[in-house]
């Protein structure tokens, strides 16, 4: 049994830890963050679709995106798809792509000219392909969670750590200092895993930005696979 580190924020958390005891492993749910809705102002005029690069901008917007839903709704990987259709949204394309840029050029690719940015306050940033305007929109904020011993003590023990984002990855690495030798690492994408620093046993990158992937990153879909700790080394 692996024990694996759950540092996303809650509710996003329990899910995780759900799906990792069905696999066979052990989850250790500390976040690093906890979300929390921002009021917003729509735009004045109406874009044309809406832009999600995080699920919790999905369950975050709150009233005034009520608005939006019959939209097309462009999305970063399957959670936040899963997350755009639990709000109500009708139209939702996932474009296969890996992070905010990719889906900005999809977006354009796909003829659209005018979109709603629905987002956190700390993102990449990304310059958009000519020709498409980009109106942005705080729906949340992402506040970080101070470990109690006890927290730090599990996550300490864990074998595995998973990582959502570059702002978690830096999170990370200060909660655990030195005492990370131990700790494979798996991230969401590369920026998440340079986030988080050297020092690690070992680091993996999703091949898409997705829990399947991190997971496969990670050798967790199968308990052979976690006892061989197949994680590569990144740099």
């Amino acid at each position: 049994m692996t024990r694996v580190l759950i540092t996303r924020p809650q509710p996003g958390a329990a899910e995780t830890a759900d799906r990792l005891r069905a696999l066979g492993h052990e989850p250790v749910v500390a976040p690093l963050f906890e979300v929390k809705a921002k009021e917003w102002s729509p735009p004045a005029a109406m874009p044309e679709a809406v832009m999600l690069t995080s699920a919790a901008a999905a369950r975050e917007g709150g009233p005034a995106m009520a608005t939006y839903l019959g939209l097309p709704c462009f999305c970063v990987g399957a959670r936040t798809a899963a997350a755009a259709q639990g709000a109500g949204f009708t139209d939702i394309r996932t474009p296969e792509v890996h992070d905010g840029g990719e889906l900005l050029a999809a977006i354009a690719a796909a003829g659209i000219g005018d979109i709603l940015h629905l987002s956190g306050i700390e993102i990449a940033t990304y310059a958009p392909p000519a020709g498409l305007k980009v109106e942005r929109r705080v729906v949340y904020g992402a506040h970080f969670h101070s470990w109690s011993e006890a927290e730090r003590t599990a996550a300490q023990a864990a074998d595995v750590a998973l990582i959502y984002s570059p702002r978690g990855g830096e999170a990370l690495a200060a909660a655990f200092g030195p005492h990370r030798k131990g700790v494979r690492l798996s991230a969401i994408s590369r920026n998440a895993a340079t986030a988080a620093g050297d020092g690690w046993a070992a680091r993996a990158v999703a091949a898409s930005p997705d829990e399947d992937a991190l997971f496969a990153a990670a050798g967790l879909l199968c308990e052979k696979q976690a006892d061989k700790a197949p994680l590569t080394r990144t740099g």
